[in-house]
């Protein structure tokens, strides 16, 4: 939230925002390119219409033309080309240029005064009427910020009016009128200086807080993501997040790698007795356990998910039936180590394990994924068949139910025998 400076409601003018320190920041980083191309194009505009009336100092003031061109052409004119250098250097802050602008201004106004004052012409007096014209440029014409602008005009007053005394023919009645020009001229500048700045900082304040808001809500919207694509038990991916990493790897892998991938559903074995057995505050803690010592074994590029109850789901990415039996195996393995004591199996298996049914094949389509998951549960329920504690893999899609190839068979049976 911001609040607004406190300022004198007689002068119906709306309140400056008050910013923070990294609003402050923010508001001129995003003014910064387009001040560096608005000052660079009024400094060229601005010297070229100083330079210009050096043609007015000859035809008004034929006395003083040496000095004109010397000081115009000699002085402001190098300085203006120093200013331009210095506007176009990116890494300086645009404060730091406005400064720089309003001081060759403030320097040409200077000149002036100079050149008006050396003058013994009369004609001088309706020429130093201009001095308005230096108000309206470190005002309106440059837009600074207001505290800048209302700065420039005291100096720029203070100049004029130093030099008011010096001019040829001057008068107490000439300053009274001089000033009837330029005091309304200076307090109008500046009323219009603040409303220009407090409009910038309100748009830009609107605009910070719409990105605010914006990127906090894409911050909930990522969390609440999360947290529907988490299982908030195992902090596992669920079936949202599966679904989500299946429509990534169809986004960023070739289409030929996609026809092999390799499909794992795991289940805990006898996990109902385990919870009618011991309580579901210990099938809770079953349940992250095996998911921890699963995740732990597998490669960062697996995706492990929980489906639900005690159902998980490996997805290996460019994989063949070797990968996914020595995946299905490195499962189990890890599972059996956790020695979890289950005494209410029904079989010689005295400790949690997982069956584990794993089919090969492509996850392009939603029409081919849905086959390959069948056939990786038809393995599954197979391996549950012969013992548990055992994986078995699908030899074809069309047939998932047919046994292990004679090789797979022999490196699985060690481990089925052994928990039997």
């Amino acid at each position: 939230m911001t609040t607004a400076r406190r300022i004198h409601p007689w002068l119906g003018l709306a309140a400056l925002p008050r910013l923070s320190a990294s609003q402050a920041d923010a508001y001129q980083r995003s003014r910064t390119a387009e001040r560096r191309r608005t000052l660079s194009g009024l400094t060229v505009t601005l010297a070229f219409l100083y330079l210009l009336y050096a043609a007015v100092d000859v035809l008004i003031l034929g006395d003083v033309v040496l000095l004109s061109l010397g000081l115009r052409f000699g002085l402001i004119l190098p300085l203006a080309l120093v200013l331009f250098w210095y506007q176009a250097a990116p890494a300086r802050p645009i404060r730091a240029k406005e400064i720089a602008t309003l001081a060759v201004v403030i320097a040409g106004n200077l000149a002036w005064c100079i050149i008006l004052a050396a003058s013994e012409n009369v004609a001088v007096l309706n020429y130093y009427y201009a001095a308005v014209v230096f108000q309206m440029v470190v005002t309106i014409a440059l837009r600074p910020g207001f505290d800048l602008a209302f700065q420039a005009s005291l100096v720029v007053a203070a100049i004029n009016y130093g030099f008011i005394g010096f001019i040829e023919g001057v008068t107490p009645g000439y300053v009274a009128y001089h000033l009837a020009i330029y005091v309304p001229c200076f307090v109008l500048t500046l009323i219009g200086a603040h409303q220009l700045e407090s409009e910038r900082q309100r748009a830009f304040l609107q605009l910070h807080e719409n990105e605010t808001l914006k990127r906090e809500l894409s911050k909930q919207n990522d969390a609440l993501l999360r947290l529907s694509s988490t299982d908030p038990l195992t902090q596992l991916p669920n079936r949202r997040g599966t679904e989500a990493e299946i429509a990534r790897l169809r986004r960023v892998m070739q289409p030929h790698d996609l026809e092999t991938t390799a499909l794992l559903v795991i289940d805990i074995d006898h996990f109902k007795a385990f919870n009618d057995a011991y309580g579901h505050g210990a099938g809770d803690e079953c349940l992250k356990q095996v998911a921890e010592a699963m995740r732990r074994e597998l490669p960062g590029d697996v995706h492990l998910a929980r489906l639900g109850g005690e159902e998980f789901l490996a997805v290996m990415p460019v994989a063949e039936t070797a990968h996914a039996v020595l995946l299905a195996e490195l499962l189990r393995g890890a599972v059996s180590a956790l020695a979890i004591a289950h005494d209410h199996t029904g079989d010689d298996n005295r400790h949690v394990t997982v069956s584990i049914g794993a089919a090969c094949g492509s996850i392009a389509t939603d029409p081919s994924l849905a086959r390959l998951f069948e056939a990786a549960d038809a393995a599954l329920y197979a391996a549950k068949a012969e013992g548990r504690n055992a994986w078995r893999v699908a030899d074809h899609l069309a047939d998932p139910l047919a046994g292990t190839a004679a090789g797979e068979r022999d490196l699985d049976r060690p481990a089925t025998n052994a928990a039997a």
